[in-house]
């Protein structure tokens, strides 16, 4: 057993909480994917133990939900009734590799792809704004390789609903009205010095 291996036991504890919960219930078998001696497997039991763990668990869970929130947050407005269930369920089977959480938006656009996919996701607006902030997403990253003060990256978005009426209250992070008329509507979407402009054609 290596010092870093302990070291990573820890760090996993509080980023996901479920190895913390089940171990405060007796269930100790998460402990063994680490090469632990029978003294570092008592203080992981202390440390689930200690009042703090459950603020550290509290902590992570916000950081990582600002990562997806930062990226998809109109997603997670049309998600609202069920997003806490799917982010217990993304954090069951996801543990991000670093605490920069790198990577929380990528496995939570995963999965609501799949959920979407298999037609457990459906809810109003939500392919088009989904797809909509996916493209904002690889246009983001297009737009980090990009040389000068001059830059710009942009694509064509497709809606099936006003995005003049969409937009502006999910935006304020507010759910749009109901019903909205159906169309095909095509919009240009520009990213330029950290500046987003949605031009319809």
């Amino acid at each position: 057993m290596s010092l870093q291996t302990f070291q990573r036991a820890v760090v996993d504890l509080t980023l996901s909480p479920q190895i913390a919960v089940a171990l405060l219930h007796g269930d100790t078998s998460a402990l063994a994917d680490y090469d632990l001696t029978e003294r570092e497997r008592r203080r992981i039991l202390d440390i689930v133990r200690q009042p703090g763990i459950s603020v550290s668990c509290s902590l992570v869970r916000g950081n990582r939900l600002e990562v997806i929130a930062g990226v998809f947050p109109m997603t997670c407005v049309l998600l609202e009734p069920v997003l806490r269930q799917l982010l217990d369920e993304l954090w069951a089977g996801h543990r991000p590799s670093n605490y920069q959480l790198a990577g929380e938006d990528t496995a939570f656009a995963g999965l609501v792809s799949r959920k979407m996919a298999a037609g457990e996701l459906a809810f109003e607006y939500l392919d088009e704004i989904f797809a909509y902030e996916r493209a904002c997403q690889e246009m983001a990253h297009r737009f980090r390789t990009l040389d000068g003060p001059d830059a710009v990256a942009e694509t064509l978005v497709e809606f099936q609903h006003p995005p003049g009426e969409l937009l502006p209250p999910l935006s304020r992070l507010a759910a749009p009205p109901p019903g909205l008329p159906r169309g095909r509507y095509r919009a240009r979407v520009q990213l330029l010095d950290d500046r987003l402009e949605v031009e319809m054609l």
